[in-house]
Parts: C-alpha cells; structure tokens; sequence
C-alpha cells in the first residue's frame, strides 16, 4: 500500500511579489536594481488568504506579515460569531441600493408618491453616487442642517424630518441586509419644529369663513358650507357621491375617498383609516344647500357604482366646472361643460384668491434656496426663491367644526367618532389649540365682575 504523501506547508500570509522589495524570489519576477534582502525577510505586500461562509476564495494585501495575520484572525472571529459581512456589499452607490431598496416598500400610494419625490428632489442628487461604506454620520448631519430653511435650505423643519427619514430606513435596511456594520444616520439631531403663534394655532371663526365663501366662485359655496358643518376632509368631499348622503335620515356615510397621485385622480375603497369609515350627520344648513345642489343639477345620478367601475364622475356631489377642448376625445359640442372630480390643485387658486379678496387671510412669505439646472449649461446652480404660506387652510376647517362640538358639550369620545380619528388625543390636541379667545373669555369675566353689570355670568371652562 503506497504511503499517502502529506501536503506541502503553505504560509499564510505569504510575501507577493513586489517590485520594491529586493528578496530573491521578488527579484527573480521583477529584475531591477535594488538592493538585496535576506530571504526570510520581504518589504513588500503580503497577501491574507481566506474562505467566505459560500466557499468563495478571498484574499487581501497588507504591507506586514504581522499586519496580515491579525486581519486573518479577525476575520476568522467574526465568522465563528456570525458576524463577518461581505466588503464587496457595501460598494454599491446609494442610486443602486434604491433600486433594490424600492419595491420592497408598502403603504398608501400618496405616501409612497411623496417618498419618492422627497428621493429624486433631495437625497439622489446629493448622495446618489456616494457608496455605502462612504456614507459617514459628520456628511449627513452637514446634509440635514443644511436642507433647513433656518440655514438657507428649501424644507421647513416638519419637512426635513420626513426626507431624513427615507434615507434612515435606506440605510437601516442595508445594515439589515448585512451591507453596513451600522446605521451611520443613528444620532442625527434633526432640527426643532418651532411652534406657531397662538393666532394661527387658532381656527377662523364661522363669521371669518362666511367672508371667505362670499368671495369663492357660487359653484363652490355648497363645498365650502358642507365642509364646515360636518369637518370632512378634502378626499372625503372631493368622493362624496350622492348614493352615500341621506336627505331623508340627514346623514352622510363616508365610505370612499380621491385620492390624486403624479397628477393622476383613483378612487380609494376606504377613507384615510379604519376609524375614517362613520356616519356624519348633516346640519340644517348642510341640508338645505345639498337638497337645492341637487335640483338644479338634474344629470345627477344616485346609482352605487363600485371603484372598479372608475370613476363615474356623475355620481360625485361635488365637480368642477370644466370645458371641451376643441379636438378632445370627449364627445359634445366644443365649449360645453362636463362634470369632472375635484383637483386639490385647482381648488387651492380658489381659496387663496377668496382669502386675499375678503380681507381675512394672512399671508406669510419666507425665502430658501432650491437647486435647478442652469437651461444653459445644464448644471445644477442655487436658486433663491420666495414660497407663501396662508392662514387659513381649507383643512382649518375641520379645527373649526372641533371647537363648535366642544362649545356645545359634546363628549370627546363621540367628536372622535364624528371627525374620524384613531386617537382621542388628536381631538384634544384640537380642543386646546382650538379653542376660542382666551384673552376674550377672561376680559368678559372681569367685566362682569364689576358693580352696576347685569347678564348672565358664564363661568369660565377648564380645559386640560
């Protein structure tokens, strides 16, 4: 029986051939005139030879043997702990850890929408062709500071939290996806939502929002009024259809939404959440406005159409007032109106026209700074730029309609019901911030206090 010969020793780490080191066998691959070494000695690189948990073979250079043997030991430490991930992983550019990051994403399509634009508009052209494992929490933090309008940036406080927050979850899913070690955005401070004056916590008053409808467009006054007297938001009155409003029992049931997403308008089987879906009823005035709405719109259908049906605009209470095209696919004669869905785009030149028409709005301007191509040279290039905010939103409505249910005793718990949240909080939020002049209750306590001053003396209202 012929002896089984036993392998070769190899050295691991062994010396690579160099052209700077003088030993023999260097010499021999690389001739030139440098001075000779010892044979046991090299100055050159020394390669670290190891298999990954699949088997593949890797190595890796360091200019000492000692240097190299450390790396050995580290790196067989880290694979009995399970804890060894791949270098090659992290060498990616943030662009192709989207594209793999991005369908793995879920949630309602508005909120994927703005995602996505919050990536394309801030983060991609910023940090797009950075690789993961040059990723550093100094470089990120000097990123959020800077998209700050406080520091000159384009996003307001409460919108720089929402775009740190996408590159958060990016990169906590490579760390879960054993591409980083760590989460380089951990410990980032974001910057402080500062609070708004007590004025425009406050919500317009019914005699406020009676000036604002006097100067909306008369096709709107119905929309205006059915939002203050039963606090449903924009998708829920943009999707009312006249098959879920019951003059008879005077209530409304929300049972769908619109929602607009990349410009585009889709029916949404259930309202903002599970506590959205409720019975609202209507008041006197509602009424009488949505029973005139519907006779004098007599192409006003009642029928109860699914949303695979599309949208049937036919069916909705509340429309624009658009036209034909001349060339349109649409069939009628050119010029003449057609029912079409409500767009938030549309609306808001409406109501900020009527609020700097009827005196009530207030107007705030402030400056920041956006990135746009130069339409000459195509690069990038800083542009200072003015956005106005406007005091009151249509949605200040429903903070309205809050403080009139707390102003008649109706208990938190139902109000909840009625104004479809999750969370009793929220009303409570809306109750304290909302409610009426603090200043003007207090002054009308102390005037009645006075000798020779009759009427009835209200007692002030705790609210906590």
């Amino acid at each position: 029986m012929q002896k089984k010969q036993a392998k070769p020793p190899t050295r691991n780490p062994r010396p690579n051939p160099s052209m700077r080191c003088g030993c023999p066998p260097c010499l021999a691959k690389y001739p030139g005139d440098r001075p000779p070494v010892p044979t046991d000695e090299h100055t050159g690189s020394w390669e670290a030879r190891y298999t990954d948990p699949q088997g593949k073979g890797r190595s890796k250079n360091w200019p000492t043997e000692t240097a190299g043997i450390e790396f050995l030991e580290q790196v067989r430490t880290e694979m009995r702990q399970r804890t060894w991930l791949d270098p090659a992983r992290s060498e990616i550019t943030l662009c192709a850890w989207h594209r793999l990051w991005w369908p793995t994403q879920t949630g309602e399509e508005t909120t994927l929408d703005r995602d996505g634009r919050s990536y394309r508009n801030h983060i991609e052209p910023h940090f797009g062709s950075l690789r993961l494992y040059e990723f550093s929490w100094l470089g990120i933090q000097t990123w959020v500071n800077g998209l700050h309008d406080a520091n000159g940036g384009p996003l307001a406080a409460s919108s720089v939290v929402k775009v740190f927050q996408i590159l958060d979850r990016m990169l906590e899913a490579a760390k879960r996806d054993r591409r980083l070690p760590y989460n380089p955005a951990e410990g980032i401070k974001l910057p402080t939502v500062k609070k708004k004056h007590p004025e425009d916590r406050r919500p317009p008053s019914y005699a406020q929002l009676w000036l604002i409808r006097a100067a909306l467009p008369d096709y709107m006054h119905t929309l205006q009024i059915v939002a203050q007297e039963t606090g449903l938001r924009w998708g829920e009155l943009a999707g009312l259809r006249w098959c879920n409003v019951d003059l008879v029992r005077r209530v409304i049931h929300v049972r769908e939404v619109l929602t607009e997403v990349k410009g585009r308008i889709k029916r949404k089987v259930y309202p903002k959440s599970d506590a959205g879906l409720r019975t609202v009823p209507i008041t006197g005035l509602a009424l009488r406005v949505l029973r005139e709405l519907l006779a004098d719109e007599p192409d006003a259908s009642t029928n109860r159409s699914g949303p695979d049906d599309g949208l049937c605009p036919a069916e909705l209470v509340f429309h624009g007032r658009n036209k034909i095209r001349r060339g349109s696919k649409l069939a009628g004669t050119t010029g003449e109106p057609y029912r079409a869905p409500l767009r938030r785009s549309a609306f808001r030149r409406l109501w900020t026209t009527a609020l700097e028409e009827s005196g009530v709005g207030r107007k705030t301007t402030r400056k920041v700074t956006v990135e746009e191509a130069d339409p000459d040279t195509g690069r990038m290039r800083k542009v200072a730029k003015e956005r106005t905010e406007w005091w009151p939103a249509f949605h200040d409505q429903r903070h309205s309609f809050a403080s009139r249910l707390h102003d008649r005793g109706v208990p938190e718990v139902i109000a909840q019901e009625i104004l479809g949240h999750e969370r009793a909080g929220k009303v409570t939020w809306l109750y304290t911030h909302a409610a009426a002049d603090y200043a003007g209750q207090v002054l009308a306590a102390l005037e009645e206090k006075k000798p020779g001053r009759g009427g009835a003396k209200r007692p002030l209202r705790l609210v906590a």
